[in-house]
């Protein structure tokens, strides 16, 4: 009896040790970081053109096009960089695009890309990529170069395209960037690009990241995030309530 006394006592000891024993706390979820992009010292204003199709008819109403630039001359480190742009909406009629990079010493363009839209998954809506590399093109270093897109409804009258643009210059990577991108891991070289100026390796580095995990809202999120904080933000927003 002793013995059964005594364990029971010592159930309702721990027993009561437990209930006294402050609730665990659940772990808190980790913030995403947000990046920051930080625009060069000398950038000016003025030297992004946004098309805006509000007013227009031929099928273009309603739809927007951004290049996915800075409002200023934004920078990259490659030779051959990626170029971005946004497109609202689809098109109501067969339109065709084009993409054209000039060198501001030569009004002859360096590069002019079209091609209709009628085939393209959402009618062009949407983020739009094209690596310089693919098209055998180099920029050279300390040059502005002005590039643009445009949709074209009528071939015969081009005072009806939608058209944007913006600047793009190459620069090299001085010694703290070259310290910093061999020190980051592969996904912390977005932060690094975009908190040294470099806005076209940014975006083009956290793309590469969304290409390889489409299904990854955390990384569309953070690149409504950066689009954000260069006044893009219908990109912005498009990204946000994009699902794969």
């Amino acid at each position: 009896m002793k013995t059964l006394a005594f364990t029971i006592l010592t159930s309702l000891l721990a027993v009561q040790a437990i209930a006294q024993e402050p609730p665990t706390t659940p772990a808190a979820t980790p913030k995403r970081t947000i990046l920051k992009y930080t625009a060069p010292k000398t950038a000016g204003t003025g030297l992004r053109a946004d098309g805006d199709g509000g007013s227009r008819a031929d099928g273009l109403k309603g739809v927007q096009l951004y290049v996915l630039a800075p409002d200023h001359i934004a920078l990259t480190t490659q030779a051959q960089p990626s170029l971005f742009w946004f497109q609202s909406a689809p098109a109501d009629v067969p339109v065709r695009f084009e993409l054209t990079l000039i060198d501001p010493k030569n009004p002859k363009p360096m590069l002019k890309v079209g091609a209709p839209l009628a085939g393209q998954k959402d009618g062009g809506a949407g983020v739009h990529r094209i690596q310089l590399g693919r098209q055998k093109l180099t920029l050279d270093p300390g040059v502005a170069y002005k590039w643009s897109v445009a949709l074209v409804p009528d071939a015969n009258n081009r005072s009806k395209d939608l058209v944007a643009s913006g600047v793009i210059q190459r620069i090299e990577a001085g010694p703290e960037l070259s310290s910093q991108l061999e020190k980051a891991a592969p996904a912390e070289k977005v932060g690094v690009y975009a908190s040294n100026a470099v806005w076209y390796d940014a975006l083009a580095s956290l793309s590469d990241q969304i290409d390889a995990a489409p299904k990854d809202a955390s990384l569309r999120a953070a690149r409504a995030d950066l689009l954000d904080q260069v006044g893009l933000k219908a990109a912005a927003e498009y990204e946000r309530k994009k699902k794969e």
